[in-house]
């Protein structure tokens, strides 16, 4: 069974319909999963990269790779799925995900660092997992969807959300904020100019 559910992407004042699936009588949303990719063995640069949706509001903005979570899916074989699908970069490795089997038929996952949740205010609600991974390669475009992957050093990356906080997907943004304040809580990494 299938809803429909009115967004408003970022900026635009029209609004549009979508199907959504139906459960109990609720539209449910489907969670969004991220990562932070960093080179391996480098926990001083990132893998941004931009939307090329021609259709979209945010199109030309920096983005963490990821994308909707498919049903049946564990976190990790989500997020390499995603960062394979959009960037071409091998995810090797994927931190923080706590994988524990209840029965055959169960399991259940605790994830960290951190969580961001999108579009409170009337437009299409998300709740963004952010996963922290290690990948290796060369970024490659998809055209149509990203474009301009590169592995950034992490203080040009928060130079940039200083100067040009409207040049990040706002989700991103809110996850480069948390991912940077985390790194310094847990001193893994100083993070200066």
């Amino acid at each position: 069974m299938t809803g429909r559910h009115t967004i408003r992407d970022v900026g635009q004042e029209e609004q549009s319909s979508v199907d959504v699936p139906v459960h109990g009588g609720e539209n449910v949303m489907v969670p969004v999963i991220r990562a932070i990719v960093r080179p391996v063995g480098d926990v001083s640069r990132i893998l941004l990269q931009r939307r090329d949706d021609p259709s979209e509001s945010v199109r030309g903005a920096l983005e963490i790779p990821g994308g909707r979570w498919r049903s049946g899916e564990s976190p990790i074989d989500a997020i390499v799925r995603e960062v394979a699908e959009e960037s071409g970069i091998a995810v090797v490795a994927v931190h923080g995900v706590d994988i524990e089997r209840l029965d055959s038929h169960r399991s259940i996952a605790s994830i960290s660092p951190l969580m961001v949740a999108a579009g409170l205010e009337a437009s299409y609600p998300a709740i963004h997992v952010i996963l922290v991974a290690d990948g290796e390669g060369s970024p490659r475009p998809e055209p149509g969807e990203t474009a301009d992957g590169r592995w950034w050093p992490l203080v040009d990356v928060v130079t940039h959300m200083e100067s040009d906080p409207e040049g990040f997907i706002p989700s991103t943004l809110a996850a480069l904020r948390a991912y940077v304040a985390w790194l310094g809580s847990t001193g893994s990494a100083t993070v200066s100019r």
